[in-house]
C-alpha cells in the first residue's frame, strides 16, 4: 500500500465530488442494508427479541482518512445500529478526524493500522461485519488485496469498496497532450506493483473466485469548471506533476498543457469526467 502522506486538505477538497459520485451506488447500499436486515430477521425468527438484543453491525472502514466514508455511508445504513472502526496507517491523518457521529452510530473507534493488521481487527468480535473503504483499492498491492479479500471471505463479511479509479478520464475540450499524460499517469498508478486502475477487476475477480457475489457500479466524478474550479485546478495540476514524475521527458509538454487547462478553468469552459467504480461483495449465503 502507498505509504506517502495523503494531505488532509486534498481529502477535504475532493469530498463533495466523492459524495456526489457515490449517489450512483445507492442501489448497492440498498442491497447491503437489505441483506443485513434479512440476516437479523433470520436470527430472531420464532423469538421475541428484547430491545437490548438488537445486533450491532461492526463497520470496519479501511483507509478511513478524515472520515469522509463514514459521513456519507453511516446514515444510509440506518436504522441498523453501527460500531464504526476507523482504520488508517497515518496517525496524523486519522487524528484530524473530528466527527459528530449520527444517531445510528452507537460506537466509534479509531485504530492506527495497516491492511496487514486487518485480520486482528476484524476477527474475534460478535455480530455481522461490513468492511468498507473509499478511494483505497487502487493504492493496494496484490498482496494487500489478497489480505483484504481473505479477511472478507474468512469472516463471512459483506463489503462495500468504493471510489476506486478505473483509468477512464475524459477532458472536454480535448488537448493533444491528454494521451501521453494519461499513459504516464496510469503507469505511475501501477508503480511498485500497485493495482492502480486494475484494482476493480483484480479485487472483483478474487472475491468471485472465493464464491462471493459481486456487483460493480460506475461512480465517476463529473467536474465542471463553472462550479468546481478549485478541485479541477488541483486535480489537473497533480495529474501533470505525477506524469512528469513518471516520465521527466514530458516536462515541457505538461507545462504547455497545464497552462492551457488552467486558462480553460479560469474561463469556466472545462469539463472533466474521472472514472471510479464501487464494488458490493456479499457472501454466498448472505
Amino acid at each position: 500500500m502507498v505509504t506517502r502522506p495523503v494531505p488532509a486538505a486534498w481529502l477535504s477538497l475532493r469530498r463533495g465530488a466523492d459524495h456526489a459520485a457515490r449517489e450512483a451506488s445507492l442501489p448497492l447500499v440498498d442491497e447491503l442494508v437489505g441483506t443485513l436486515v434479512r440476516r437479523d430477521r433470520a436470527r430472531t425468527e420464532g423469538t421475541v427479541p428484547r430491545p437490548d438484543e438488537t445486533v450491532e453491525v461492526r463497520v470496519v472502514d479501511v483507509g478511513a482518512g478524515t472520515g469522509s466514508n463514514l459521513m456519507w455511508l453511516a446514515d444510509r445504513l440506518a436504522p441498523l445500529p453501527q460500531h464504526w472502526i476507523l482504520v488508517d496507517h497515518d496517525a496524523e491523518l486519522i487524528g484530524t478526524t473530528d466527527l459528530v457521529a449520527p444517531p445510528s452510530i452507537s460506537r466509534l473507534t479509531r485504530r492506527i493500522a495497516t491492511v496487514a493488521e486487518l485480520p486482528d481487527i476484524v476477527t474475534g468480535g460478535a455480530g455481522p461485519v461490513v468492511i468498507t473503504c473509499a478511494a483505497l483499492l487502487d493504492l493496494l498491492s496484490p498482496d494487500d488485496a489478497a489480505v483484504l479479500v481473505d479477511v472478507i471471505v474468512q469472516t463471512g463479511s459483506a463489503a462495500l469498496l468504493s471510489l476506486s479509479v478505473t483509468g477512464e478520464v475524459s477532458i472536454d475540450p480535448p488537448h493533444p497532450a491528454d494521451a501521453p499524460i494519461s499513459a504516464a499517469f496510469d503507469a505511475h498508478q501501477r508503480r511498485d506493483d500497485l493495482l492502480g486502475p486494475d484494482a476493480i477487476d483484480h479485487v472483483g475477480a478474487l472475491l468471485r473466485d472465493r464464491g462471493h457475489r459481486v456487483r460493480v457500479m460506475q461512480t465517476p466524478w463529473r467536474l465542471d469548471a463553472a462550479d468546481q474550479s478549485a478541485l479541477l485546478a488541483r486535480y489537473l495540476a497533480d495529474r501533470g506533476a505525477v506524469a512528469v514524475e513518471q516520465d521527466p521527458a514530458l516536462t515541457d509538454l505538461v507545462a504547455v498543457w497545464g497552462a492551457a487547462r488552467q486558462e480553460q478553468i479560469r474561463r469556466g469552459n472545462l469539463v472533466v469526467r474521472v472514472g471510479h467504480a464501487d464494488i458490493l461483495s456479499l457472501p454466498p449465503n448472505g
